[in-house]
Formats: C-alpha cells, sequence, structure tokens
C-alpha cells in the first residue's frame, strides 16, 4: 500500500512586475504552508520522495513545510518541467519512484495537482491554494499506479480538515 500527498502551492502575490514562474509567496502563503508542515510533521518519513515544480511559490510552499518538518530540503527534487505540469506528467513522475519508501509528496500547481488526484480517485476535486489531498493506493509499487486505484484518505484546507 503507498500514500501519496499531493499539495497545491501556497497563495502566491498577485500577477505584476514579475513572471508568473517567479512569483512569491505572500504572508499567508508562508504562514499556511507552515501550518501544513506542522500538521504532517507526524506522518512524514525522511528520505520519502519530494517532487515540486520548480517555480518560486512552490519552491517556498515546499521549503517552508520541510523547515515545519525540521528536515533539510536537499531530498526535494524541483523540476523545472513540474511548472504547470498535467496529470498525467506527475503520474509518469510518480511511477518512476523506487519502491524504497510507502510514502510521496508532490507540490504543484493547478490544474494539474487536482486533475492528478482526482484521476487517482475517480473524483472531481479542485485543490485551494495550500490544499493537500492525502490518497491510499492499493498498489505495491509505485510503477504500477495508475487512475481510478486510489482512496481519498482526507482533504486539508487552510481553513478546515475534512476526512473520509
Amino acid at each position: 500500500m503507498k500514500r501519496l500527498f499531493v499539495i497545491r502551492h501556497g497563495k502566491a502575490e498577485p500577477h505584476g512586475t514579475t513572471t508568473d514562474f517567479d512569483r512569491t509567496l505572500t504572508p499567508r502563503g508562508l504562514s499556511d504552508a507552515h501550518q501544513l508542515g506542522v500538521q504532517t510533521q507526524s506522518i512524514h518519513s525522511n528520505g520519502s520522495p519530494i517532487l515540486v515544480s520548480a517555480a518560486m511559490r512552490t519552491r517556498q510552499t515546499a521549503e517552508e513545510i520541510a523547515r515545519a518538518w525540521g528536515t533539510s530540503t536537499d531530498h526535494i527534487k524541483f523540476l523545472q518541467e513540474g511548472y504547470l505540469a498535467s496529470d498525467r506528467a506527475w503520474l509518469t513522475w510518480i511511477n518512476a519512484w523506487s519502491d524504497d519508501h510507502d510514502t510521496g509528496w508532490i507540490v504543484g500547481h493547478n490544474p494539474g495537482v487536482s486533475d492528478l488526484a482526482g484521476r487517482l480517485t475517480d473524483q472531481t476535486l479542485w485543490l485551494p491554494t495550500c490544499g493537500m489531498a492525502e490518497i491510499e493506493l492499493h498498489a505495491e509499487s509505485w510503477a504500477s499506479v495508475f487512475a481510478g486505484m486510489g482512496r481519498l484518505r482526507s482533504l486539508s484546507t487552510p481553513k478546515s480538515i475534512l476526512t473520509s
């Protein structure tokens, strides 16, 4: 059994003087990411794969979560191609993970991350900023993960936590 945590980046500065790729988190976005890290500290295991879009707001979200976990960011893989990646791209990268760990983490953008969570669980999901879907995957290996095989265990938002 595998567990996947799919996270949308925290609240970002509005479009303006910088490119979309370089937008930073707002103070609320940093705070929400820190709170998500505190909330998930007990379920994180060192060395679990963490794939993150290389955009500034996703990097900052992942770094703030890692800070709350009390771990370094050395094991986080920042993907240039993760910027606005599709659900299919995320699934391809997940399928390539080593089976050394039973939990994995994704930090990305909508619509890709919401579509990924929806594809895996056969549900319609839309993650708000700093929202997280925890998905239980009925698979023995990451390579065998495919659409429809997951069950949504919980959906966390900065305002509420819904558990199924």
